[in-house]
């Protein structure tokens, strides 16, 4: 019966569809117009009125009730026309509220002809038997028990025999269920859970002894009707709630949640709370919505976290909807009351004095204690002080020790006792959080006197003002009188004061022992560059006949004299003669305003009237002019006399030197340019002189091989006696050996007169060294317009072999030497230069690197050739290159 009504009420019950409209959510559900004691109606989706994790719902119809998202019945009714039932919906985060309006529409009864009617229309249809069933969990002993009996309606006509397969049969849990074949009756054979196995599905076969189907399998549901063995439990062992404290009546602290394995939806599982104790219980603070579990406040500034900070609620949960035959369990639930700034910080004293030395300064002279009831080191408890009376002139300052909370009174200015004795202060302090308004118990600031003396203190002598501005002129004589600089002892009007400077780093001044009167030492220069940002200080010490002292610092300005007259910043320009015709010429004044720019330019025709038809001056700012040639003037060098005054008129004359000059680009002068080429020239003349130098450097060394392959062993003075020390040795064969015949050793030497430049004037000026044929006869080469020469050619020593004419030689070097020669001769813009090749020197004997000039010869008649294998790398090119190949 329970499982048709449910069944039918499926069928009855439509999906229900949410409407939000504003902050009011509607639903409409269509429902039996008579319904029973505790019934299902429907199911709300809550979700889609109030989207949040924690939603309570509450229904204000006491006819209904709504637990989680199911509307129960709580009273047996009937329907006869619409009914709304209003459902309130809270977000427990952000106490949010919506109102859920439930329609419920009863359904219309039909007529009985129109049943009568599908009846005959309705085309019928032979099935199995029988329709869906039930067995019930947890039944008793003994077993097999029958479930039941499925049968075809073919039996009449075949034998058949009946089986079973599927859950509980030949799939887990195996032989639960069995089938007597001849019958079709379905037994159990053991004991089932159904929050373990809520249904099972089979699958019913019918067949002949042969094995011929009849019918087709048939599916069987058994379905596992619930039996109240499970007791809610609470989804946390201790749920852990927070407080503010001095909340109002029905704030929402928290929600509970028990579950129920029961069948959901049904009776075991309607679930009711309530909260059985509350510790500390003096008076009764809280209350559980039966329904939702959730528990709220019910006074009013009852929670003071100062008294109580936590309670403990034991809370109660049953099934059955609270029936005492329900099954029930308990749990607890740990409320925290959390602090609120609801109590002001309270001096511990009533009031303060203290003591202060004058002239301290930057001390701590009193600690303020204060008492908060609040939660210690939180923004409710820290406190802050201010002093609200009687610091107008900023002589304390007070602060929170962050560790103590007490307030530190401290003198940031020093304070005189001549001037004032006494300070009456009031302090007053509040926490970092600001209060909270609480109607029963309102809160203000408190305040405290403190009372401050200053105590007098011997001290030494002060200057008045302690900064003391003094304006000067500029070149007073020597010995000036200024002014005075004086100090005042506070305790002792009568005290003999002396001065005496400490700081005054230019000696400007002298300032006098007993009165301070001030003179100057010297003539004080404002453009002598001794002041810095227009002043210069003096420290002056005055010291009583107590030895205190006291300091003052005097600040000199120098007043400006017009003493520096204008000067012009170069005294030589050009113009061109055709195309840029004028200079600009800039002139300075040492002078500050108002006795310096702006200049005043002009031509001094005092001595040459017709100058001003010759040039003109136009003015460009207020340091500098334009000085324009306004007739054309042969090139040469002119002084245009230019007077330049400042504004006070104080100046004169000056004589500027104006280059009329040829412009080829109409900018610059060709000469100035010529001069900048020149400047050019000679570093690029520099390099080839040292190229020049490396080439002559070569030709000695390969001369020096000449030498030692034509020396015989009488032409023995040539080489220094080095004992073949690194050196090659002379061959003593009386004619050219054979390692003398490469004709690239013997190379013509050229000295060249650089000071003739192109081609033509290096062939007419070329020298060439010829070596004599006679032994012992030196061939000196004279140079030609008092230029260098060789200085000396090798005795004996022939520059051709027998096979060669000097003309042969000379073709051979002629062309390398005279490419050289014209390189040297010549800048970077292929212009005559002055510069000439240095000539190459014998170094002498002993020279690291070893004599390139001519091979070393040994004066011993032993030619022992033994060491040339111990040669170092320079000497082995050499070898290499005077080898024969």
């Amino acid at each position: 019966m329970q499982l048709s009504f449910r069944t039918s009420l499926a069928c009855l019950l439509v999906l229900p569809v949410l409407i939000a409209f504003g902050e009011v959510c509607k639903v409409k559900l269509n429902v039996p117009s008579h319904l029973g004691a505790e019934q299902l109606v429907g199911r709300v989706n809550l979700e889609k009125c109030m989207k949040s994790n924690s939603i309570v719902a509450i229904s204000k119809d006491p006819g209904f009730s709504i637990i989680e998202d199911a509307l129960y019945t709580r009273h047996a009714m009937t329907l006869p026309s619409k009914r709304k039932v209003t459902i309130l919906i809270q977000d427990m985060e952000t106490l949010d509220e919506r109102k859920l309006h439930v329609v419920l529409v009863p359904h219309k009864k039909e007529s009985k002809k129109r049943h009568a009617r599908e009846a005959i229309l309705r085309r019928t249809k032979r099935r199995w038997r029988p329709l869906p069933f039930s067995i019930m969990e947890n039944a008793l002993p003994p077993f097999p028990q029958f479930v039941q009996q499925i049968q075809s309606d073919t039996q009449e006509n075949y034998t058949i025999f009946y089986s079973i397969s599927g859950e509980g049969v030949d799939m887990s849990p195996v032989n639960l269920f069995f089938i007597k074949s001849e019958t079709g009756e379905i037994f159990v054979t053991r004991t089932i859970d159904r929050e373990e196995y809520p249904e099972f599905k089979l699958m019913g076969y019918a067949k002949t002894r042969e094995g011929y189907s009849p019918e087709i399998p048939l599916d069987i549901t058994i379905k596992i009707e619930d039996d109240n063995d499970n007791a809610p439990e609470f989804t946390e062992g201790t749920f852990c709630m927070n407080i503010r404290e001095n909340s109002p009546s029905g704030t929402v602290v928290g929600r509970v949640n028990a579950m129920d394995r029961d069948e959901p939806g049904s009776k075991h599982t309607s679930l009711k709370y309530s909260i059985i104790q509350q510790s500390p219980g003096q008076s009764k603070l809280f209350s559980m919505h039966s329904d939702t579990g959730v528990i709220i406040t019910i006074s009013d500034g009852m929670l003071d976290r100062e008294v109580t900070d936590n309670y403990k609620l034991l809370i109660h949960v049953c099934d059955m909807g609270g029936e005492r035959y329900g099954l029930s369990s308990t749990g607890s639930v740990i409320i925290t009351v959390t602090d609120e700034n609801d109590h002001a910080p309270t001096f511990l004293a009533q009031s303060y004095q203290v003591q202060v030395n004058e002239n301290d300064c930057g001390i701590d002279i009193l600690r303020i204690s204060v008492e908060d009831k609040d939660l210690i080191n939180t923004e409710n408890w820290w406190a802050n002080f201010s002093i609200i009376q009687g610091n107008e002139q900023g002589y304390f300052s007070i602060r929170t020790d962050p560790t103590t909370n007490e307030g530190i009174l401290s003198v940031v200015r020093s304070l005189n006792y001549e001037e004032i004795r006494q300070i009456d202060l009031r302090i007053g302090v509040v926490n970092q959080a600001a209060f909270i308004k609480v109607p029963s118990k309102p809160i203000t600031m408190n305040t405290i006197p403190v009372t401050v003396i200053v105590k007098d203190v011997d001290e030494g002598p002060e200057f008045q003002p302690p900064v003391k501005y003094l304006r000067i002129q500029e070149g007073l004589a020597a010995g000036s009188h200024v002014g005075e600089y004086t100090a005042k002892d506070p305790e002792n009007m009568n005290t003999n004061i002396r001065y005496k400077k400490l700081i005054d780093e230019y000696s400007w001044i002298t300032i006098a022992e007993t009165t301070g009167k001030i003179t100057t030492n010297k003539v004080l220069d404002r453009e002598s560059g001794e002041m810095k940002h227009d002043s210069y200080n003096v420290t002056v010490l005055a010291t009583d006949d107590s030895g205190k002292t006291g300091t003052g610092t005097l600040v000199i300005q120098l007043v400006d004299v017009n003493d520096n007259q204008p000067e012009i910043m170069q005294n030589h320009t050009f113009i061109c003669a055709s195309g840029n015709s004028y200079a600009v010429i800039k002139a300075t004044d040492a002078d500050p305003a108002p006795n310096s720019a702006p200049l005043k330019f002009t031509l001094d025709t005092t001595n040459n009237p017709d100058i001003q038809n010759q040039w003109q001056i136009k003015q460009l700012d207020d340091t500098s002019m334009q000085l324009i040639k306004i007739v054309d003037l042969p090139s040469n060098t002119y002084d245009v006399p230019i007077n330049i005054v400042d504004q006070q008129g104080y100046g004169r004359t000056h004589s500027v030197k104006v280059q009329v000059c040829d412009c080829p680009d109409g900018i610059s002068c060709a000469s100035r340019r010529a001069s900048g080429n020149i400047s050019l020239g000679v570093w690029a003349i520099l390099a080839m002189i040292l190229a020049a130098l490396v080439l002559l450097a070569l030709l000695c060394a390969l001369l020096a091989c000449l030498c030692g392959a034509a020396a015989n062993k009488y032409n023995k003075d040539c080489f220094p006696d080095d004992l073949a020390q690194e050196n090659l040795i002379v061959s003593n064969t009386e004619a050219p050996g054979e390692e003398l015949m490469d004709p690239n050793s013997k190379v013509p030497i050229q000295i060249v007169n650089p000071n003739l430049s192109g081609q033509g004037a290096a062939s007419e000026t070329q020298q060439i060294i010829k070596t004599a044929s006679t032994a012992g006869a030196h061939q000196a080469v004279e140079s030609r317009a008092g230029h260098h020469t060789l200085d000396y050619v090798r005795p004996g020593l022939q520059t051709m072999d027998q096979g060669r004419s000097y003309s042969e030689w000379q073709s051979f070097m002629q062309s390398h030497i005279d490419e050289k020669v014209y390189q040297c001769e010549q800048d970077e813009e292929q212009q005559p230069t002055n510069d000439y090749v240095v000539p190459y020197n014998y170094e002498g004997r002993g020279s690291p690197a070893g004599s390139v000039g001519c091979c070393s010869e040994l004066r011993g008649e032993d030619d022992k050739l033994d060491f040339l294998n111990q040669l170092e790398p320079k000497f082995r090119t050499l070898a290499s290159v005077c080898a024969k190949k």
